[in-house]
């Protein structure tokens, strides 16, 4: 009996050290492994991959076809089309959908980098370098799509109570700000302090088409610049000027703006007509009919609006942006935009010149 019992105990010890050197390989293996899309899709949780990065699985993939990337989890990755500025063993095995996907999330929802880092199986380190390289790949090949269509396909799809009151006006400006940490210099304290948000803003001009497509961003300039000067400086008279000269704009076609935009002349020099609110003079009552031009421009302006607050679910320009970050907010704004106006050719289906693309 003693023999028996001392040999069931020593076969026991045995199968304890097998069973926990079998779980310290798969654990071995969960380390090794990272967040994809699949995972996001294949969640309870439903739409877990959307509320992530902003993009169904579908359209996930065919934004993997835009960054030339394998666009489905069983295609080889045979090569990498951007340079990462510190490369690592991390990095390299990292999949690249995993990697768009990674920045994505961070884009989005804005979450802690650590945390990222943590879910991704990555270091912080790898996780700021894969961060920082996509952000300029990103900008460097949404950069090269077009984004302002024709003065004849903006007319075709219009919405019809737009196309009754303003059927030869094309696009709709407004400027948006996003709020910063307060500088630690006083000058740029000063420049970038907005008295409408009474904190340290940096700011763009948009325009949108009538269908609340954005056509048009300019960089971003600091809080306490006027409309007006961004509008002399960002480099959208010029482009007007292009577009007219190639016909996607014509003469006597017009913007639309709100009353803090004093670019009358501007725009008469350029020779398209501007549509402003009336202004009330003298501190005198409104005229009713003034007041219906008003409402009738208030209810078209809405579109740039919302425009604007759609891009803003992208909370990395919503939240409030630190300093480590100005360096690239440029060209982080400018992704959000085109990944807006991505999602919104993917959802609608209609005119965007980026559908062309997207459907190639």
């Amino acid at each position: 009996m003693l023999f028996g019992q001392t040999l069931h105990g020593t076969t026991s010890c045995l199968c304890s050290e097998t069973e926990i050197e079998r779980l310290k390989a798969q654990i071995s293996t969960l380390k090794k492994k990272t967040l994809t899309p699949e995972l996001l899709e294949s969640s309870e949780i439903s739409k877990m991959l959307e509320y992530s990065t902003g993009f169904t699985y579908d359209r996930f993939n065919q934004l993997c076809t835009i960054f030339g990337i394998p666009n489905d989890p069983h295609t080889t990755q045979i090569n990498v089309p951007l340079n990462y500025k510190r490369n690592d063993w991390q990095v390299a095995e990292m999949p690249l959908r995993s990697q768009l996907l990674f920045v994505l999330m961070k884009l989005r929802n804005n979450e802690d980098l650590k945390n990222l880092a943590f879910r991704f199986n990555i270091t912080t380190q790898t996780a700021s370098t894969i961060f920082n390289s996509w952000i300029h790949y990103m900008f460097d090949v949404l950069g090269e799509l077009p984004i302002w269509p024709h003065r004849d396909v903006i007319a075709q799809n219009m919405p019809e109570t737009y196309k009754a009151d303003y059927p030869s006006t094309f696009a709709i400006l407004d400027c948006t700000e996003l709020k910063i940490e307060r500088p630690t210099s006083l000058v740029l304290q000063s420049q970038s302090f907005s008295n409408y948000k009474s904190t340290n803003t940096l700011k763009s001009l948009v325009a949108c088409d009538p269908r609340g497509n954005v056509i048009f961003s300019s960089a971003l300039f600091t809080g306490s610049m006027s409309d007006k000067e961004i509008v002399r400086q960002c480099g959208i008279i010029p482009l007007l000027e292009q577009l007219i000269e190639s016909g996607y704009l014509q003469r006597g076609d017009g913007i639309m703006a709100d009353k803090g935009f004093l670019i009358e002349e501007e725009m008469r020099a350029v020779g398209l007509q501007l549509n402003l609110p009336p202004f009330s003079r003298f501190k005198r009552q409104i005229p009713a009919g003034d007041v219906l031009v008003t409402k009738r421009i208030a209810k078209h302006r809405v579109h740039v609006e919302r425009a604007i607050g759609k891009i803003k679910k992208f909370k990395m320009v919503s939240d409030k942006i630190p300093n480590t970050r100005l360096g690239i907010i440029n060209h982080i704004w400018y992704v959000v935009i085109l990944l807006h106006d991505i999602i919104t050719a993917l959802t609608c289906y209609f005119y965007s010149p980026l559908w062309g693309i997207l459907s190639a």
